[in-house]
């Protein structure tokens, strides 16, 4: 049976396929688009995904969407009619485009299904969770999703078992955490969904000052749950994206907003430190609450919020849970292989029989159309016969290394396909990227990739962590030797390599391990600041000659700029 998954439409989509119970492809539509966040139709990622599992669009069985239109409609016209009576000229353009936005979703999902497809419009949350729980190693676990807004419900509870995933309980919008974390990014000067990463970057910088009243806008309950004093905020009925989403009150108490590109002040960095105190002690009231009412060992989580890296890693640490899985796109456009998989355990009631260890689902290029590239644009290059090697040696050595191998990867995080690498071990290596590659904001950290079986020995508590998805404290005593990883909190947002997922990306760290004694190199995504990752050579060849970047192994081909 073949199941095509799409997530994402406002922003993110993305295809995934399923084949009788292996997931063979996910893909991002901004990779191929070349546009951010692109949302739409995700035409190209569908063609794409079906080109390489080698099917026809008439050979789909069964398309999964990600969210349900009419119980969106439902809810949502009549809180909105509803607001009028506060906001009538946004809520009657909110009404237009709910109805205009809602068609063109479910006509450009008929586009597609092929002679033989049946479609199907998935719950948003229940999609979500099953995009962790169903390629999740556990047969059971509690389930957490948290987002800006399904079709109403913004926080979402339940529980797995089997390929079963059962409700427990929700809650709705305007009571979102995500509302709450995105209007902190806008009013810091950020791109509201999408830069909530530069939030909780920038909260290591700053104290927690406004805690006690952030707290207060975000109000725990003793049931386990929680809501929000809507009196802070005005996104609720009128238009955020134009007015900002918080009211007067906030204002006169906070100060004006932060406009984008100009100082950061110890104020902002002060709010960002508070925002995400806040937000990591209210998730930890939900899966403590949760775990209580399970009694189950295991959680997974997924929505937006869930990639929030140093809210995971609190939670891993002093949570209830002994075990927490968040599957590398858990984002909208991860709910493609959520809404996949659970259509294909209910049409098929087969046991599971997958687990995600890779993310790295998306299209590959051979070594000879990577040569043929660089020959036709007249490249110099060297081939070399022992890519680990050759590369680790030029990391070694100080160099900035575009890395372009195999598979692409699916989800925000590069994973060592699509990464540039360089020596964790030299204090002035992230100020050299950001002034030659990146050209980002200076708070942002780099991320370690190291060997699977040495991480525990530099980052406390970490034993597995596969999709960069949790950060971990750096040891004090290993800090000194891998500055350019370590954040100034004495953190890592950490990437363990096992040979057995990615034993060319492994051997590559083993090669530098012998070079240098350390068994990690620093990994950033290889694009730049605006741009998705590179996704076809031609593409990672712009960036690197676009860019600072010393060399560039491409396939089984090296290109050194004199």
């Amino acid at each position: 049976m073949v199941i095509l998954g799409i997530g994402g439409f406002s922003h993110d989509s993305a295809a995934a396929i399923v084949c009788d119970g292996k997931l063979v492809a996910a893909i991002e539509e901004e990779r191929l688009t070349r546009i951010k966040h692109q949302g739409g139709v995700p035409v190209l990622a569908a063609q794409k995904c079906l080109e390489i599992a080698g099917i026809s669009p008439n050979e789909v069985d069964h398309v999964g969407c990600y969210m349900q239109p009419v119980k969106r409609l439902l809810r949502r016209i009549p809180y909105r009619a509803f607001q009028a009576l506060r906001s009538p000229v946004y809520s009657a353009a909110y009404l237009a485009y709910e109805l205009v936005h809602n068609l063109e979703y479910v006509v450009g999902m008929r586009r597609l299904r092929g002679s033989q497809t049946r479609l199907h419009f998935m719950e948003h949350h229940p999609a979500h969770a099953a995009s962790a729980f169903l390629v999740s190693p556990f047969e059971e676990a509690a389930l957490l999703t948290v987002d800006y807004i399904g079709e109403w419900a913004a926080t979402w509870f339940g529980i797995g078992r089997g390929t079963q995933i059962t409700r427990i309980h929700s809650i709705n919008y305007p009571y979102s955490l995500g509302v709450f974390y995105s209007a902190i990014t806008d009013y810091l000067g950020f791109r509201r969904a999408s830069d909530e990463y530069k939030v909780m970057g920038l909260a290591s910088y700053g104290e927690p000052e406004y805690y006690d009243e952030f707290a207060k806008m975000i109000r725990l309950r003793s049931d386990g749950s929680y809501d929000i004093d809507l009196s802070w905020f005005v996104c609720h009925y009128a238009p955020g994206s134009r007015v900002g989403y918080f009211s007067k009150k906030f204002y006169d108490r906070f100060g004006p907003p932060r406009r984008s590109g100009d100082g950061l002040e110890n104020r902002h960095k002060n709010i960002a430190a508070s925002a995400q105190r806040v937000l990591e002690d209210v998730v930890l009231h939900l899966a403590r609450a949760l775990q209580k009412k399970t009694a189950l060992q295991n959680l997974c989580m997924a929505g937006g919020v869930a990639l929030n890296c140093s809210m995971n890693g609190r939670l891993l640490r002093e949570g209830p849970f002994n075990s927490i899985f968040v599957q590398p796109a858990a984002g909208d456009d991860g709910i493609a292989i959520g809404a996949a998989f659970q259509l294909y355990y209910q049409m098929t009631h087969a046991p599971r029989g997958y687990v995600l260890e890779d993310s790295c689902l998306g299209p590959s290029y051979s070594n000879e159309e990577i040569r043929s590239v660089l020959e036709l644009a007249k490249i110099p290059y060297e081939k070399t016969t022992n890519v680990p090697k050759r590369t680790a040696e030029l990391v070694a050595a100080g160099n900035i290394v575009g890395w372009y191998q195999g598979r692409m990867e699916f989800g925000p995080r590069a994973l060592g396909a699509r990464s540039i690498l360089a020596d964790p071990t030299r204090h002035d290596m992230k100020d050299l990227i950001n002034r030659y590659v990146k050209h980002r904001e200076e708070f942002r950290p780099f991320a370690p990739s190291v060997l699977e079986e040495h991480a525990s020995e530099y980052f406390e508590g970490c034993v597995s962590s596969p999709f960069m998805l949790f950060v971990y404290p750096v040891k004090k005593e290993k800090q000194g030797l891998v500055p350019a990883i370590t954040h100034v909190d004495g953190t890592a947002r950490v990437q363990t390599v096992s040979r057995k997922i990615n034993p060319l990306y492994y051997d590559m760290i083993a090669e530098f391990a012998r070079l240098k004694g350390v068994p990690m190199v620093l990994n950033t995504s290889f694009n730049v600041n605006t741009e998705p990752i590179v996704h076809t050579p031609i593409e990672a060849i712009r960036c690197f000659y676009g860019t600072g970047m010393d060399a560039l192994v491409i396939g089984d081909c090296v290109v050194v700029k004199k």
